[in-house]
């Protein structure tokens, strides 16, 4: 759709202080403008402003609704996508409000992920979904802590009853397998071949014309699936040790590969890929973006890199982590500036049961309620809440 150019890509206004942090939390990464505000309100400042490409608006209090749509409509440019919130949960009311112009309605209390997903058919940008589960991405420098995240995203995914697959594409053997508790089994790179070849010819195992049939049996993923014992993770894929092959692995293939995992599994969490331009493509390809940095200049360097690679129109969850130290050398001042004033998303606290397992000091404990706290955070932005707080 054509959308106005405007300053910002959203603008939200919210009548409760829940609202308002869900709304924070489902455009984060977005050049976006959230504030507490009612409808009258909301109506001055956007006729006085900038046009936005998407606007939230807060409908509670509002006594003739339907009215209010029309005046809605009526301060904003053509094309704006118009998203109304409201406690009205019937088809009579959400039908009313679509012939006024509005494009959706999210009926409260909101969650980041249904903002997130509302703005979805705005961009161009995000890609075409081929499957019924969620794809996140994780990517981070080296020692940011991406392995130790990813595994406690998983155990938290799949101990509240939801299934998860975890994909580790660093060809040099990553620490991730370890984090888990297994080993990499069958030969990736040869799945990953057979799913699009590198000289661009049709997969080995094509359907004939007219006959559907998937391009690659299950059993061939099922081949280079390993599982996680006692975690409830349905599945662990990463290259053999022993793989010579160390080139980035092709993103097409990679993508076909996690399509078909997120066809079986709630949630697959991706991660590993080291050379900058492939690290952003797997993040582009991805539904949600997960992107670490430590504290360092190094490591602001190399989030800096991806950030300026994805662009601006990709929301990307940015995560401060700690793993080595409780803090860094550097002041929040020089941080700020070195990340060009973007704040994070979510800070990761240093916690000391995590860096002694990590170092093989000591056997894994549950970590300190600080780091289940940034956890919870991190998990409502990426896969949506859970039905219980991580352990």
């Amino acid at each position: 759709m054509n959308a106005p150019a405007g300053t910002l890509f959203a603008r939200g206004f919210a009548a409760d202080a829940k609202t308002e942090q869900a709304l924070r939390a489902g455009l984060a990464g977005r050049e976006a403008k959230v504030q507490r505000a009612r409808f009258k309100a909301a109506l001055r400042t956007l006729s006085s402003e900038s046009p936005s490409r998407v606007v939230f608006v807060d409908f509670d209090g509002v006594p003739d609704p339907e009215a209010a749509a029309r005046e809605l409509v009526g301060v904003c440019p053509l094309g704006t996508v118009l998203i109304v919130l409201g406690a009205d949960d019937t088809a009579h009311f959400n039908r009313a409000l679509l012939r006024q112009g509005i494009a959706d309605y999210l009926v409260k209390p909101i969650s980041a992920t249904a903002v997130r997903e509302a703005c979805a058919p705005d961009s161009e940008t995000f890609p075409e979904r081929t499957y019924a589960g969620r794809v996140v991405a994780f990517a981070g420098s080296a020692g940011s802590g991406v392995s130790t995240l990813v595994a406690a995203v998983a155990r938290a995914v799949a101990g509240d009853g939801r299934t998860v697959s975890v994909v580790d594409l660093d060809p040099d053997g990553g620490t991730l397998a370890t984090r888990l508790g297994t080993a990499p089994a069958g030969d990736l790179p040869a799945l990953l071949g057979a799913l699009v070849p590198p000289d661009g010819t049709e997969p080995e195992e094509a359907p004939e014309p007219d006959v559907y049939a998937p391009p690659v049996a299950p059993e061939r993923i099922d081949a280079v699936c390993a599982a996680v014992d006692g975690e409830g993770i349905i599945s662990f894929i990463a290259p053999p040790a022993a793989d010579e092959a160390r080139a980035t692995p092709p993103p097409d293939a990679v993508s076909a590969l996690l399509a078909h995992l997120a066809n079986r599994a709630h949630v697959v969490l991706a991660t590993g890929v080291s050379d900058p331009e492939g690290r952003a493509e797997l993040l582009r390809r991805a539904d949600t973006r997960v992107l670490l940095y430590e504290a360092t200049l190094q490591s602001i360097g190399a989030a800096v890199r991806s950030l300026a690679l994805l662009g601006a129109e990709l929301p990307v969850i940015l995560v401060q982590s700690h793993p080595r130290m409780p803090r860094s050398t550097l002041s929040t001042a020089q941080i700020r500036y070195a990340l060009a004033e973007r704040r994070p998303d979510i800070v990761i606290p240093f916690d000391r049961a995590l860096h002694a397992a990590a170092t093989g000091r000591a056997r894994l404990r549950a970590p300190g309620k600080a780091y289940r706290k940034a956890l919870g955070q991190l998990l409502e932005r990426a896969v949506g809440g859970l039905a219980s707080a991580p352990d």
